[in-house]
């Protein structure tokens, strides 16, 4: 009667984990790309300031050339750890201006326009003219 009993358990398992009732197909974890920096075609290009690379801008990071950080892999980290990563920009014909908000940490940041090969950095000190490369 045991072996009976033991039968009919391990047969009632086998037909209960048979199968899912999970209808769903499964989803892929497919990443996803944030464009975070939107810089206009008059800025895109590296900046110099005497013979001292300073910034590069592409169609979509801000690089800081002078120690090589990539603003644009930054906030990519920062929102992988599910921490606030984001980019307020003011465009204009003549102006560039955005804030980079990464987790607690935030930064400001004012280019204009003076020609096509040279901009000025507004940073609150004194405003730097940079000439392009």
């Amino acid at each position: 009667m045991k072996h009976l009993f033991l039968t009919a358990l391990i047969a009632v398992s086998f037909v209960s984990c048979s199968g899912s009732d999970d209808d769903s197909t499964s989803q892929q974890n497919i990443p996803t790309t944030t464009q975070y920096f939107h810089p206009p075609t008059w800025i895109q290009g590296s900046w110099k300031v005497s013979n001292t690379s300073y910034y590069k801008f592409t169609n979509e990071d801000f690089i800081y050339v002078i120690n090589g950080t990539s603003y644009k892999a930054i906030l990519t980290q920062t929102a992988s750890n599910g921490q606030t990563a984001k980019v307020d920009e003011t465009i204009t014909d003549t102006d560039y201006n955005f804030v980079i908000t990464a987790g607690a940490s935030s930064g400001s940041y004012k280019f204009k326009k003076i020609n096509s090969g040279q901009i000025q950095w507004i940073n609150g000190i004194s405003n730097i003219t940079l000439d392009k490369e």
